[in-house]
């Protein structure tokens, strides 16, 4: 699908309402979903898509990983990943979001689309619902509007999701590396104990990652 087509669905798309709260850091959050769009050909109808995205716990990004970022969202989903990527990827590069379709249910009504939206809208003003988004869009573009809706959720969350994970001391590349060889290090010790020739790599490493010293007692007495 070339990119002027796939802008002009999203001219025509709006999000009348978002959730109120931004995605959990440490945690899935679900966003309740209705995709209102007027049915081609059949005046003062809309088509009703309801469901659930179930945004998991958002993990530090190591390679780009957008193409697994949606699961359940329809063969329809692949012709717009591009152009997503391009538009979404720096925004979204230091940390890995997926999102999950599920419970998705379509149904016709009587009723003209901005008149749904706003009997909606007035509905979960008075129930205090903070999960449920709208979104008005064309109907063969559905599958855009919501892949949309998930990502600005995304971005709109990212500045919180950063500075959480940066508290608890999660995002810092040089401590995931020692944690790294540490793990590397406690592998190669429990080899050695059945394998006395991985000391001589477990020797190597120790020295090239500047651990010797503090593990020499206890490698020398594999000795």
């Amino acid at each position: 699908m070339n990119p002027r087509t796939v802008r002009s669905f999203l001219a025509r798309t709006s999000v009348l309402r978002q959730p109120k709260h931004v995605l959990a850091t440490f945690g899935s959050t679900e966003i309740e979903y209705h995709l209102l769009s007027p049915v081609d050909r059949l005046a003062d109808k809309t088509r009703l898509r309801s469901g659930k995205v179930l945004s998991e716990r958002p993990q530090i990004l190591t390679a780009d990983a957008l193409r697994e970022r949606f699961q359940g969202f329809g063969p329809e989903a692949a012709p717009f990943l591009d152009f997503l990527s391009l538009n979404y990827g720096d925004a979204l590069g230091a940390l890995q979001y997926v999102f999950k379709n599920q419970d998705m249910q379509s149904s016709v009504l009587s009723e003209k689309p901005e008149a749904l939206a706003s009997r909606l809208a007035q509905s979960w003003d008075g129930e205090g619902n903070e999960k449920k988004a709208l979104v008005l869009c064309p109907d063969g573009a559905w599958t855009l509007a919501l892949m949309k809706l998930t990502l600005d959720e995304a971005v709109r969350s990212f500045p919180t999701h950063m500075r959480d994970l940066g508290r608890r001391g999660l995002f810092d590349p040089a401590r995931h590396a020692e944690d790294r060889r540490r793990r590397e290090i406690e592998a190669l010790f429990a080899d050695a104990g059945a394998d006395r020739g991985v000391l001589k790599l477990l020797g190597e490493k120790l020295r090239e990652y500047g651990l010797f010293d503090e593990y020499e007692g206890r490698y020398l007495s594999y000795f």
